[in-house]
């Protein structure tokens, strides 16, 4: 599914949380930001806690995800045997396809086996734009 607009984004938060009051407020939502974009100042805060919902083999496939460095990648394959159940990369896939909070919960670290990018909700450019960016964001510019 890709999703290209603010109103299908809306949409469907609505329609995930719909007896939710959903109002912006970048004061309620700037460690989210932090913790994501800017290592130091998102580490002064601590951890981030997030509430999403799933089945048990989402969610543990979720705290996988957590455990993939950033600029690193791993195979769905890999996440699965890491889950103790190395025959279920397809399923690993599904659980990553439903991933609720893009960035936060790392599915962009997920390929294919053969080195392939994979899918992506937001589409393979964006995906690759994510992973690239994570590999550069920490390494020291040469002037």
């Amino acid at each position: 599914m890709d999703v290209n607009s603010m109103d299908e984004l809306l949409d469907n938060l609505h329609n995930a949380w719909p007896l939710s009051s959903i109002r912006e407020s970048l004061p309620s939502t700037r460690h989210a930001i932090d913790a994501f974009f800017d290592s130091d100042t998102g580490a002064k805060h601590g951890p981030l806690s997030i509430h999403v919902k799933g089945t048990n083999f989402q969610i543990a496939v979720w705290r996988a995800l957590l455990k993939i460095p950033p600029g690193a990648v791993a195979s769905y394959a890999q996440v699965a045997k890491a889950l103790g159940a190395p025959q279920s990369a397809r399923a690993v896939g599904n659980a990553i396809g439903a991933n609720p909070v893009a960035l936060l919960i790392p599915c962009h670290r997920v390929i294919q086996q053969s080195g392939a990018l994979g899918g992506y909700r937001w589409g393979p450019a964006k995906k690759l734009m994510v992973q690239t960016w994570e590999r550069m964001r920490d390494e020291p510019v040469a002037l």
